[in-house]
């Protein structure tokens, strides 16, 4: 870990960039927006995206990989999926990130080293900015895709697309975590993990939409939606 671990300094690495940041909520497949997606100069997606990639979807996906924010959880009650460096290599991906910088965090990079047992090149972003966006939540652990969307704004963008986020309020695409295709089940689930807050969340996104520097936003129609509301 101490041969391959980096900070990722999501702020200089944005800047002046445009950026689309992937979600895994049904929304993503409402709109074809895939070339749209990979237009963009970075896409960040999440956790089990590149494992749950088709091409037959890449209509709405679309197929460009740059960071994967991974919980480096590799087991299904947590959904952070299984860490195959060979096909996120294959698939473009630039850098796998852990983005949460905490003792919780760091310590569950660690085990990943520990599984593993190899030197692979990792990074976990910028204790400043983690510290940050965790303060957000008030004791709250952030989802990794939360965590991704405000490190996102909270960096000097050219321009920003979200896409496949509803917070919880519509539930997974189907494949991506096939036991929480329900909502109800997925609510469920939620409260026994008990760490994380998703209405509060959404709360803080809808706050920070209006401090980012970034001069463009644009947002799939669902989430547009449910800011409206």
């Amino acid at each position: 870990m101490l041969l391959s671990l980096r900070i990722f300094n999501i702020k200089r690495n944005l800047k002046n960039k445009r950026v689309a940041i992937v979600g895994a909520a049904n929304s993503i497949f409402e709109e074809q927006n895939g070339g749209l997606i990979d237009s963009y100069d970075i896409v960040i997606r999440i956790n089990k995206a590149a494992q749950v990639w088709e091409k037959k979807k890449s209509v709405y996906l679309g197929t460009k990989f740059t960071y994967l924010f991974h919980s480096f959880y590799e087991n299904d009650f947590s959904g952070g999926g299984e860490i195959d460096f060979r096909k996120f290599e294959n698939m473009g991906i630039e850098k796998l990130i852990n983005p949460n910088y905490s003792r919780k965090g760091l310590r569950t990079h660690l085990n990943f080293y520990k599984r593993h047992l190899k030197i692979k090149r990792t990074y976990i972003l910028a204790p400043k900015i983690s510290k940050s966006i965790e303060e957000k939540l008030q004791g709250y652990v952030p989802t990794v895709g939360f965590s991704a969307v405000i490190g996102v704004l909270m960096s000097d963008c050219k321009e920003i697309y979200i896409t496949g986020f509803t917070f919880f309020k519509t539930p997974y695409a189907q494949g991506y975590r096939k036991e929480l295709t329900d909502l109800s089940k997925n609510n469920e689930h939620l409260k026994r993990q008990g760490i994380h807050n998703p209405d509060l969340e959404f709360e803080v996104f809808k706050k920070q939409l209006n401090l980012t520097s970034c001069n463009c936003i644009k947002m799939d129609e669902t989430l547009n939606t449910l800011i409206r509301l």
